[in-house]
């Protein structure tokens, strides 16, 4: 499955295990999103419409899609895919 993307990648792996987050990256890789994009960021607030916001939730990647940043600061998202890691 390739992922497309116009903006910003921000994954936030929930562990500080480098083994797993390195297996993210390339698995993510694998499906269309460069490396060099990714970046490890747990802040939401920092969230614009269009990114994608990466979770990992044992054994998945969930990938969500910024449609949404009201005024208030609430963001929407949709999920797009899960990927198994």
């Amino acid at each position: 499955m390739v992922i497309e993307y116009s903006k910003r990648v921000f994954f936030a792996p929930n562990t500080s295990d480098q083994e797993i987050i390195d297996k993210a990256k390339k698995t993510l890789s694998y499906n269309g999103i460069n490396e060099k994009d990714i970046q490890i960021n747990y802040n939401t607030n920092d969230l614009e419409e269009g990114d994608l916001y990466i979770s990992y939730d044992p054994p998945d990647l969930i990938i969500r899609n910024v449609y949404q940043k009201k005024n208030s600061g609430i963001i929407k998202m949709k999920s797009i895919a899960m990927i198994k890691l």
